[in-house]
């Protein structure tokens, strides 16, 4: 029987708690929300950005953790506590009384309720079902980022321009969790026949420790990479409606340009999944990351059309949807699967921070400097220094050769 016929209630539970959880519902909403929350209470897109930002460092501290955790309780039980906890922490959110240390609170409180819900704990199950398609079946799970980033626009453009951003806050948290719940908790489960299980008795597989990954030179390099990698994808959109709405484009337009990007996440999610499993992946990270390099030339130089912003938005899409699949891959390829979520859990740290302070740098930027030609530039430089970083990973680890060799 085939891998995928094995594994296909957990990757298809995997998709939708990937879907449904903290980093999808965030990365693709608050470009949004951000009008209609600091009209109503005043304050600058700093300020309404500084709660992303406080949510996504907080990772810092909790992605080492529910790794930690996972290994310890099972990734199914965590799982469904932070499909839970991220709607309460929705809900907490769309209460604010016009208070920005309650708003910076909230968003930290939804770090810590929803971190059961990051993407350490939807690719952890992939490692027990997938061995020569591991690639596919991880582009497959993060796919579930570019089904939100599809579905999420029109959605929360609706729900504000009809309810409020309150009413749409509450919305998309137990809109999630109804989603969600049910096929997580029926269908999520890990493969107790294989040796990459994530809790229980010591892992026969291969695979570094913790302690040993971050002694290692390629740990470094890998959470540099994505550090930088996340602060650019996250950057560009979470500022894309206000550096597009900029030339005058009206919001409507906006959101189907965003509905794209959506689309083509999902496609790059399946592409590099696929490509990575039959070609060395720091090489499709180099091609891929060259295309939001051309994104930002034609946004900076180029005057927005609808076809102009299709291109835009497909390359961007290429682009975010290569990202995460790629920490999740590498992370397996270089330090194995052993202790995978621990490990993952170290690196998915860096990966948070970088997706926290974009949005807030890039908006700040703009305003100091009158528009955004400088985040975008200073993009451009960041792409070309994630490119070498990317090659400079070297080959992989003889082990992982061996373990495809022989499934």
């Amino acid at each position: 029987m085939s891998e995928f016929a094995k594994g296909s209630g957990p990757l298809f539970a995997a998709v939708i708690g990937t879907m449904c959880g903290l980093i999808t519902i965030t990365n693709y909403s608050q470009g949004f929300f951000v009008g209609p929350v600091i009209t109503e209470f005043g304050w600058t897109p700093g300020q309404f950005f500084l709660g992303f930002t406080v949510m996504m460092c907080a990772g810092l501290f909790t992605a080492p953790v529910i790794g930690s955790l996972a290994q310890k309780y099972g990734i199914r039980t965590i799982g469904l506590i932070g499909l839970m906890g991220h709607a309460i922490g929705y809900i907490l959110i769309s209460l604010n009384p016009n208070s920005l240390p309650l708003w910076y609170a909230s968003w930290a409180l939804l770090a810590v309720l929803a971190a059961g819900s990051l993407p350490i704990i939807w690719t952890s199950v992939l490692n027990g079902w997938f061995v020569k398609n591991r690639g596919k079946a991880v582009g497959i799970t993060m796919a579930g980022t570019g089904i939100g980033a599809f579905l999420l626009p029109p959605i929360v453009e609706t729900m504000i321009a009809d309810f409020g951003w309150r009413a749409a806050y509450q919305a998309i948290g137990v809109g999630a969790l109804v989603i969600s719940l049910p096929i997580v908790f029926l269908l999520f489960r890990e493969n107790q026949g294989s040796q990459a299980t994530n809790h229980g008795e010591p892992s026969q597989a291969w695979g570094m420790t913790r302690g040993e990954a971050m002694q290692s030179a390629r740990f470094w390099i890998l959470g540099a990479v994505l550090f930088l990698t996340v602060f650019v994808v996250v950057g560009l959109l979470s500022n894309f409606e206000r550096m597009v709405g900029a030339k005058g484009i009206e919001r409507s337009t906006i959101a189907a340009v965003a509905t794209v990007i959506g689309i083509t996440v999902i496609l790059g999610r399946l592409l590099v999944g696929a490509l990575v499993d039959r070609f060395w992946a720091p090489g499709v990270a180099g091609v891929f990351f060259t295309l939001p390099i051309v994104a930002i030339l034609l946004l900076i130089h180029v005057p927005f059309t609808m076809p102009v912003g299709i291109v835009i938005a497909i390359f961007i899409g290429l682009a975010a949807g290569a990202e995460l699949d790629l920490l999740a891959y590498l992370t397996s390829k270089y330090f194995g699967p052993a202790h995978y979520a621990k490990i993952f859990g170290g690196i998915f740290a860096f990966f948070t921070v970088g997706a926290g302070i974009a949005p807030p740098v890039f908006g700040e930027l703009a305003a100091a400097t009158g528009s955004y030609s400088t985040p975008l530039y200073l993009s451009i430089g960041i792409l070309m220094v994630c490119i070498a970083l990317f090659l400079m990973l070297g080959r992989y680890p003889d082990q992982a050769v061996a373990e495809v060799e022989a499934a």
